[in-house]
């Protein structure tokens, strides 16, 4: 449920549950197996809708990030065990490694990412456009609603706000320019390094162009589609290769830069020991995906530089003290905006929202009690499971309607009445 009324008054947040784990709580290798692929965020939300008290859900998931916002009561509990199912990995496994804000909180949080207060790259804007096309998927499935359409759209607009009223995204400290200056400690000038790129995304894009600004000219793209590794070669002058030319490719470059959506390692640890056995220079490996496109194990060769997205964080950490002012603005622009949004909340309407889905909770708790004085063999975990099941899909259309006339408040009364919420 969301936010309680504060001690001026003021008025309770819709009940929305935002969970997830991200580059700053959660070590790559747990994000590798939580990662969702770019056609899965809509099948996953559509799964977690089906919770127990859930009505609406968005999942937004970048090469950083996995995170689930839910309307309704949710139980966070339910939420990672569903997330552990999927990912086969043990439920405590996520309990101390993700984080989880309800009410005002989980939409400040919101309002944070948008605005790129919570990304790697400080201030970037390429996150706004990944949450816009999350919540769009979202929205034209019918999974988002009277209380998500208005938390994300008003979510869009601070992070626009954000990057035109302060100077956060200027000279940001991107993922793509700490690529360049990795390269050039292997290998100084880069006016003769060769250039792989593995992946043929916006990642792999902005990367080879800030290495071209470094002066590298010999460009080659390889990804599993052909087509698409020729368009991005076409754009940057650069050879696109098919697939199968990666293991002597490896051997042919001095940097590859790797940003494919792979669920497993697609560079080897014995790829890149026979491309050592064939080179005379170091090889610099910049892993930039998640799950990890490069064995962690190819570090250890000798004249190998293996760096992923762990490392470049802690390079882009060192940096940011000068940064603050700016962000101090950013962050008074996103407490403004989570607040108008509160407010902008019929406060009655979020309120009943919440009272119904209790009475409703309650019923299923009297009768799973009295169910099991009847059944003493019965098993507790499923009777309640099972009639929890059946209240949400009870709640669930009237929930739906209320939203729809929320702000009738004969409608209200109509429904205070019926419940017999009046009374209380």
């Amino acid at each position: 449920m969301g936010d309680a009324t504060d001690r001026r008054g003021a008025p309770s947040a819709p009940p929305v549950l935002s969970w997830g784990v991200d580059h700053h709580r959660t070590p790559v290798e747990l994000r590798e197996r939580l990662a969702v692929a770019a056609t899965d965020p809509l099948t996953l939300a559509m799964q977690l809708r089906q919770l127990p008290g859930a009505s609406e859900c968005v999942v937004v998931s970048t090469c950083n990030r996995l995170e689930i916002y839910l309307s309704g009561t949710v139980d966070r509990a339910r939420v990672e065990a569903a997330l552990a199912e999927r990912a086969g990995v043990a439920t405590s496994a996520l309990a101390g490694q993700a984080f989880s804000h309800q009410g005002a909180a989980a939409a400040r949080h919101l309002f944070r990412v948008v605005a790129g207060l919570e990304s790697m790259v400080l201030g970037e804007a390429e996150v706004a456009g990944q949450v816009r096309r999350s919540y769009d998927g979202a929205r034209t499935a019918g999974l988002a609603g009277g209380i998500l359409n208005p938390l994300f759209q008003r979510a869009l607009a601070c992070g626009k706000d954000v990057r035109t009223s302060t100077g956060l995204g200027d000279h940001k400290l991107s993922v793509a320019s700490q690529a360049v200056d990795l390269a050039k400690q292997v290998h100084g000038d880069l006016a003769s390094a060769r250039l792989l790129l593995v992946g043929a995304g916006e990642t792999a894009e902005l990367a080879a162009r800030y290495l071209m600004t470094a002066g590298v000219r010999s460009i080659t793209v390889i990804n599993r589609s052909l087509e698409r590794a020729q368009e991005l070669a076409g754009r940057i002058d650069g050879t696109a290769l098919g697939w199968d030319s990666l293991p002597a490719a490896l051997a042919g470059h001095d940097v590859v830069v790797s940003s494919t959506a792979a669920p497993h390692p697609v560079i080897t640890t014995a790829m890149v020991r026979s491309a050592v056995v064939a080179r005379r220079a170091p090889l610099v490996l910049i892993d930039l995906a998640v799950p990890r496109d490069v064995e962690a194990e190819a570090g250890t060769l000798d004249d190998v530089f293996v760096f992923n997205v762990d490392h470049l964080e802690r390079v882009i950490a060192q940096h940011l003290g000068q940064r603050q002012q700016e962000v101090s603005a950013a962050e008074a622009l996103v407490d403004s905006a989570v607040e108008a949004w509160r407010r902008a909340a019929n406060a009655d309407h979020a309120d009943l929202l919440a009272r119904i889905a209790s009475h409703f909770r309650e019923v299923v708790a009297a009768e799973e009690a009295r169910l099991a004085a009847k059944l003493p063999g019965a098993d507790r975990e499923q009777l309640r499971y099972g009639l929890e099941r059946v209240g949400n899909k009870l709640l669930h259309p009237v929930l739906a309607w209320l939203r729809e006339h929320g702000e009738d408040e004969q409608a209200r009364r109509m429904l205070e009445e019926l419940f017999g919420l009046d009374r209380e």
